[in-house]
């Protein structure tokens, strides 16, 4: 099959879109192209044809002539399934959808809850932004081909034809357990990820401070105004902090860490959102400290592969999680080999991926019987 994945907000290495979805399609012998918008130029990496549209110079020319190129692209190009994943390119979908292209929405997230929590916007609206997002989504979801969403709980949602859970789990293959046991690394704990206040980096931060462990910080901060505050905390100087890292370099990080952090200020529906760190963190074979939320918490108990502990308890609780995992190597051991178990019996992507091709087969067929 000829398949497209069309994102103006992702990266053109997006862990999800390409190095999940893109990449195993590609292995597996389809026609991939990935329509992106980062300025870095077109080129094809990993059996993958990625179209650049170019870095557009604000949200609004990236919501509107950006997008509107690269569905002129995308349909011209005449592609058997477009698969798109941002809100903003739903306008496009559904002129593609009638234009007789099969089309499916990837919803990664819950936006309205999103578009509610955010700070920079009057109260008023936000609420206008989350009610018409949510007439959006439902027209999307009622007359495109399908959606596939990121957790079973997203599906309560959505009034659609045809809806697909396609979690976020990883490739065995591509995080490693370290060989060094924990009682033989550097004092260490990890977090990789969006460094944001609903991400509660202050809280780490601050946990680290009368520690004899260091905490690694790797991602991108949002809004970047925010690490202004928190390098200003006292546990700051406990920091190392690792900016954006491609796999490799998670791999290195995570193959150094007594822990991996996911620590997170979550409410309503996002509790049950699964995350992508919190498998990574399994895979690489380190015990996991996360915050006591629906998902979390059905995963490590299940599992035993690390310690919850609530947000709310602020600093304190995290930091005698950490103390523990120092000071017991051999229960930590254990929990890095439970969740790598886990993750090679239950999480691995090649059963999303196999569920995911179903659906591009079922579509594929449906779209060309019609047309016979």
């Amino acid at each position: 099959m000829n398949i497209a994945h069309l994102s103006t907000v992702h990266p053109r290495d997006d862990t999800r879109i390409a190095k999940k979805m893109c990449s195993a399609l590609a292995e597996a012998g389809h026609a991939v192209t990935l329509y992106v918008a980062d300025g870095r130029g077109d080129e094809r990496c990993r059996g993958i044809q990625i179209v650049d549209l170019g870095q557009p110079r604000s949200r609004l020319q990236r919501a509107s002539l950006t997008a509107a190129a690269m569905w002129r692209r995308a349909i011209q190009a005449r592609h058997e399934i477009l698969h798109f994943h941002d809100p903003e390119l739903i306008p496009g979908a559904l002129v593609a959808r009638r234009c007789g292209q099969c089309v499916i929405y990837d919803i990664h997230e819950y936006y309205r809850l999103h578009l509610r929590k955010a700070s920079n916007l009057p109260w008023l609206l936000k609420e206008l932004l989350a009610w018409a997002y949510g007439l959006l989504e439902q027209c999307a979801c009622r007359n495109l081909n399908a959606c596939t969403v990121a957790a079973p709980h997203m599906l309560s949602n959505l009034r659609t034809k045809k809806a697909v859970v396609i979690e976020n789990h990883v490739r065995p293959d591509e995080l490693k357990p370290g060989t060094i046991r924990s009682s033989e690394r550097e004092l260490l704990v990890s977090y990789i990820g969006v460094l944001s206040k609903d991400r509660c980096v202050e809280v780490m931060v601050d946990a680290v401070a009368n520690s004899t462990c260091r905490l690694a910080l790797a991602g991108k901060w949002y809004p970047p105004e925010y690490r202004d505050q928190i390098i200003r905390r006292p546990g700051w100087r406990r920091v190392a902090e690792w900016g954006l890292i491609d796999r490799i370099q998670v791999q290195q990080l995570l193959s150094q860490s007594r822990a991996g952090l996911l620590i997170h200020d979550l409410q309503g529906d996002e509790e049950n959102s699964s995350s992508n760190k919190l498998f990574e963190y399994m895979a690489a074979g380190i015990p996991v400290i996360a915050s006591n939320l629906k998902f979390a918490r059905e995963v490590i108990q299940r599992h035993h592969c690390g310690l919850l502990v609530s947000p709310e308890e602020g600093s304190e609780a995290v930091s005698a999680a950490i103390d523990w995992i120092l000071t017991h190597p051999d229960e930590a051991d254990r929990m890095g080999q439970a969740g790598r178990a886990a993750i090679e019996a239950e999480y691995d992507w090649n059963h999303m991926q196999a569920r995911l091709n179903r659906l591009y087969t079922e579509l594929h067929n449906a779209n060309q019987h019609s047309r016979s």
